[in-house]
């Protein structure tokens, strides 16, 4: 690898090192990471119908998110085949839609949206993850069904900061299917792996293109290190460890 990062910003926040720019780009000046997890685009040209309001029981409910603009990159097929080359263990989401490019592997991670809410008309009752390394396939409860959110993300707390937003409750689950050590996140979004990342005490790489997104990320981080997270389950979501981060040089 190079060295050399071609972004157009770093903001360095903690254990994080958050880059705005193309991780096609950027991940050549990167080191070694030690596991990769991220939700890319799809390629099936997703529209948001989030709005800014929604009627209901005889009132409007006002909402803050909504009318989101389109993702970059979402307009054509997505190749995972430069997440494969860095050889670090990897989960993917949404790696259904594109299963034929996909290198074989044995588990499947399943996030239950529903959690026993009637289904939407639209959109799925689950996501899927595909995850490189060799396991039982899993399934994670967490319900998001329109408006209807559990946890942190769910409206009395806060707004949906973009369209294809993963809960963080999510991200935190994901990291115990992963070795120890630095996570990588290449299409970063609003900061949801960054968010777990942190809680979990372990050193994060992100990368996002669009810069609206990426100042959302970086404040979201913030705060990471900034509050306590009230929503912090009982037992922990995977082992603690220990590791090194070159903050100058990104991997060490």
């Amino acid at each position: 690898m190079s060295g050399v990062v071609n972004a157009k910003r770093v903001e360095v926040i903690g254990q994080c090192k958050l880059y705005l720019g193309d991780c096609i780009d950027i991940l050549p000046g990167l080191g070694q990471v030690d596991a990769v997890v991220t939700d890319p685009p799809y390629g099936m040209a997703y529209k948001s119908g989030h709005n800014s309001a929604r009627k209901g029981a005889g009132k409007v409910l006002s909402r803050k998110d909504g009318d989101f603009k389109p993702i970059a990159g979402d307009d054509k097929p997505f190749d995972p085949s430069f997440i494969f080359a860095l050889g670090a263990p990897s989960i993917i989401w949404g790696a259904n839609h594109f299963n034929h490019v996909l290198l074989p592997r044995r588990r499947w991670l399943v996030w239950n949206k529903l959690c026993g809410k009637t289904a939407l008309p639209s959109g799925s009752d689950v996501e899927l993850a595909w995850c490189s390394e060799p396991g039982p396939d899993r399934i994670f409860d967490h319900l998001w069904r329109g408006i209807m959110r559990a946890g942190e993300e769910n409206i009395v707390h806060s707004v949906k900061h973009h369209p294809n937003q993963k809960p963080v409750a999510l991200m935190s689950w994901c990291l115990g299917f992963v070795p120890a050590g630095i996570v990588l996140d290449p299409f970063m979004g609003s900061g949801s792996t960054g968010v777990a990342a942190v809680r979990a005490g372990r050193p994060f790489i992100g990368i996002e293109l669009d810069e609206s997104y990426f100042d959302i990320a970086c404040r979201r981080v913030q705060d990471a290190y900034r509050q306590p997270n009230m929503f912090a389950p009982s037992e922990p979501v995977g082992p603690s460890e220990q590791v090194r981060f070159d903050l100058e040089g990104g991997a060490a």
